[in-house]
Formats: structure tokens, C-alpha cells, sequence
């Protein structure tokens, strides 16, 4: 008898976190609170996001769209985010995750997406539904020196959150791969980015904060989920991280630097690597050549991992 299988997004909570349990059982090495920030904590979300497959009344298999607007040389466009791409063990290798998938990009086209996006380490699954893979640049400053810097103190939410806004939007308006975030999305990104609250820095002189950092320690390291200032970046960036590197003990760091952050940082003495873990899917006809290029370009998208999904 063949299995009754259908396809669809999710309809309440419990099914949520029934897909929560599956990415859980899927992906040993992650731990289950990550799923549950992602999948239920993100209030930008819908139910109907979180595709599953069922087979006889059971989830088997999922994915995750996020609904997200990106900047774009000054405009905005809205695109998704796949993620959480899971399937039972027990229940692989029968093709439920392709159906899921193309579900998936079936939704996002419904939803006048304009492209995704998602990261993965096997990038050739992923070819066969077109997706394409971005090369970016990660990089690592090593060797930082620790140091105090009474300018340099812990973000609070209550009395920095509207000027870390406009920071933000400053910095990034104008820039090719930050989202844009309105007060709902920040408000559900504090909650679902996993984020070290001890790591979250700004800048302030003359009652004024003029840029902020946040960060996450990742074994022997220091990731830098995020960085935004006013002025004076490079002398503000290099200010944050011998601060955080005075606070943690750890003075090697990591970070993505597409090409405009280059520009704008004139950061020098780093290691550099090539990094192909983003890969994009163009919907056929929804974008410009002149969109098209910037996308696609070497190292032309600035996306802050405080937005990964």
C-alpha cells in the first residue's frame, strides 16, 4: 500500500514543535534550544513558513522560510531564507526532503520572493534545485591586544536600543546583503539569534553612543556576529574588539568582510579565507541585470550572522 503523504505548511504551535523534535533528531551535533529560537521564538514568522511532509500522520520532513527584507544599493527587496532542512533518519533516502524542498520554493514564489538564500556545507545537494554558490571572504585578526577602555561598556536594551537602531540603519542603508530590520524584526532577532548579552558592546563618548559589536565565543575564538558605527570606524572597531578581547581572554577572532565592509573599515593585517557556504537562488524574471550582478558578485553581499537562519 503506498504511504499518504502530504505537503503543507505548518497550522499551530504543536506541529511547530513537533518539527522542532525532527530537526533535533536530525542533526545530533546542534543542540535543541536552537531549534526551538528558530522555529518558535521567531515572531516574523508564520505557521504556514515551516513547510513539513507527512507520511501516515507523521512529520517527517521540513523547511523553513524565512520571510526576509535585504538592502540594496540604497532600495530594499524581499527575499526568503531556507533553513532547518530536516528529515528523520529512519526516513531519508526516499525523497521526502526534494518534495519539501520544491514545496518550499513553490511558497516563496507564491510569496513574490524575488530570490533565497541558505547556507550548507553540501552545496552539490543543492545545485539540484538551482541554487547557486556565493563565494565570500571570512577572516581572522589574530593576536589582539587586551585592552580597557572606559568608553566601552555592555549594550542595555532599555536605554540603547533606539540609538543601536539607527546605527545600524546608518550604517547599513546603503550596503548590498543587510537586512532591513523594523522594531518587530529586532525584537524577535534578540530572541532567536543565540547571541552572548556579556558580548554585546557599544561605544559611547559624551553620553552618546556612536557603535556597538556583538559577538559570540566559538571554541578558541571570538565571532563577530555584527558591527556598526557613525564615525571614525576602523579606530571604533579596533576600540570593541581589544575590549572584548580584555573581557574574554581570548585575543583571535573571526569575522565575514565582504568588500564594502573593506572599504569602509580599512582593516589591515588579517588572514583571509574563501568561504562558500551561501548559496542563492534568482527567481527567473523578478530581478534587474544590474540585481542580478550585485548579488552574485565576488564577496558583494555583507550579510551579519546576528540574521542567520
Amino acid at each position: 500500500m503506498k504511504d499518504r503523504i502530504e505537503i503543507r505548511g505548518c497550522r499551530n504551535y504543536d506541529e511547530l514543535l513537533k518539527v522542532v523534535r525532527l530537526c533535533d533528531a536530525a542533526f545530533e551535533k546542534t543542540p535543541f534550544e536552537y531549534f526551538e529560537r528558530h522555529i518558535l521564538k521567531d515572531a516574523t514568522l508564520s505557521p504556514e513558513d515551516t513547510r513539513i511532509l507527512i507520511v501516515d500522520n507523521e512529520i517527517v520532513s521540513s523547511v523553513q522560510v524565512f520571510p526576509r527584507t535585504m538592502y540594496l544599493n540604497g532600495g530594499k527587496i524581499d527575499f526568503g531564507g531556507i533553513g532547518n532542512v530536516a528529515t528523520y533518519p529512519a526516513k531519508r533516502k526516499f525523497g521526502y526532503a526534494e518534495l519539501v524542498m520544491n514545496d518550499a520554493i513553490n511558497y516563496m514564489k507564491e510569496q513574490e520572493f524575488k530570490f533565497s538564500l541558505l547556507t550548507t556545507t553540501i552545496n552539490k545537494y543543492y545545485d539540484k534545485f538551482s541554487f547557486e554558490t556565493l563565494n565570500r571572504e571570512l577572516i581572522e585578526i589574530n593576536k589582539v591586544s587586551p585592552n580597557f577602555n572606559k568608553s566601552i561598556r555592555k549594550f542595555n536594551r532599555v536605554n540603547d536600543f533606539g540609538v543601536v537602531k539607527n546605527i545600524y540603519e546608518y550604517y547599513n542603508r546603503d550596503g548590498i546583503g543587510p537586512l532591513f530590520r523594523d522594531i518587530k524584526y529586532w525584537e524577535a532577532q534578540f530572541d532567536f539569534c543565540g547571541e552572548d548579552e556579556n558580548l554585546f558592546l557599544v561605544f559611547e563618548t559624551t553620553n552618546s553612543v556612536e557603535g556597538y559589536i556583538r559577538a559570540v565565543r566559538e571554541n578558541d575564538k571570538i565571532k563577530i556576529l555584527e558591527f556598526a558605527a557613525v564615525n571614525d570606524y576602523l579606530q571604533i572597531f579596533k576600540s570593541l574588539i581589544e575590549s572584548l578581547c580584555y573581557q574574554t581572554g581570548i585575543n583571535d577572532f573571526e569575522m565575514f568582510l565582504s568588500e564594502s565592509e573593506k572599504q569602509k573599515l580599512q582593516l589591515k593585517n588579517y588572514i583571509s579565507k574563501i568561504d562558500s557556504d551561501l548559496m542563492i537562488l534568482l527567481f527567473e524574471n523578478r530581478l534587474t541585470e544590474l540585481q542580478k550582478r550585485e548579488l552574485t558578485k565576488y564577496n558583494n553581499i555583507n550579510y551579519w550572522l546576528s540574521d542567520f537562519f
